[in-house]
């Protein structure tokens, strides 16, 4: 008697590959989060650096005009403007047309009128829409000189330069309660910047 052998027919067994919905989604949405943090870190980078240029253009400026008073010390009191008569983002006022031979008094006044220029970013303009635009002023730029004569001179003393602005994000005042502030202080404001750069000025003739 002959056994019966039984055949197994041979099932294909397929190996899966490729991606499922649900892990092409996750990775979509990983690569999504790893974008929206490289374009955050991107926006940030841009902001600080933007704060680092404005601090230092305002102390470029401030050692600027401690340098014209350096050169002109037989009128320091025309710089002085006091804490309360900030030269506010404008440079308006006429050019004193006094850049060589002039006296202390009038070499003062066209100083000033050019470092205002200065301030407001009125030496660099470009022209949008048919009116000129200033390029490199600080923003909301307001700034004071103060200076205080040592005992017995005039001329010879500590010269300070307060500049504040506004920067472009809140992150804390600059101006501490009861600080040195230029104009009045006002309320907290958490986008106010500040440098204050001060220097001894000496005017020989007094020696």
């Amino acid at each position: 008697m002959l056994l019966a052998t039984s055949k197994t027919s041979p099932v294909s067994i397929r190996a899966q590959s490729g991606f499922t919905l649900i892990e092409a989604l996750i990775a979509a949405v990983i690569l999504a989060i790893g974008v929206v943090g490289i374009v955050s870190l991107l926006t940030l980078s841009k902001v600080y650096q933007h704060e680092s240029i404005q601090r230092v253009r305002a102390v470029e400026l401030a050692d600027g005009i401690i340098e014209r008073i350096r050169r002109n010390p037989a009128d320091v009191a025309a710089y002085d403007t006091g804490l309360l008569s900030p030269l506010v983002n404008a440079s308006g006022g006429t050019d004193p047309d006094c850049a060589s031979s002039c006296d202390a008094a009038e070499l003062a006044a066209y100083d000033l009128w050019d470092w205002k220029r200065l301030l407001d970013g009125a030496s660099a303009t470009v022209t949008e829409e048919g009116e000129p635009k200033n390029t490199v002023g600080l923003r909301n730029v307001r700034a004071c000189i103060e200076f205080t004569a040592d005992t017995g001179r005039t001329n010879t003393g500590i010269v300070d330069v307060v500049i504040q602005w506004q920067g472009i994000r809140e992150a804390s005042d600059a101006v501490a309660a009861g600080g040195v502030t230029c104009g009045e202080a006002g309320d907290v404001d958490l986008t106010r910047r500040q440098v204050i750069v001060s220097s001894y000025v000496i005017d020989e003739m007094e020696l």
